[in-house]
């Protein structure tokens, strides 16, 4: 079944693992009083940069 695949599962999975990276960093930006939908393409595309920058951020009051 996975040999059918154009690439090895491999990529499949750090792909997936980015996404969940980037989702998680939305999440947080969000409890902090940021905007999701902002922060969610910032950590699509951002995957571990964007989860840091979201824990460094200060809350919005």
């Amino acid at each position: 079944m996975l040999s059918n695949l154009p690439l090895q599962p491999n990529p499949y999975l750090l792909l997936t693992l980015h996404c969940i990276i980037g989702i998680i960093a939305a999440l947080l930006a969000r409890r902090k009083g940021f905007d999701f939908l902002r922060w969610l393409i910032i950590g699509l595309i951002g995957g571990t940069p964007a989860l840091i920058a979201a824990l460094v951020v200060k809350p919005k009051l």
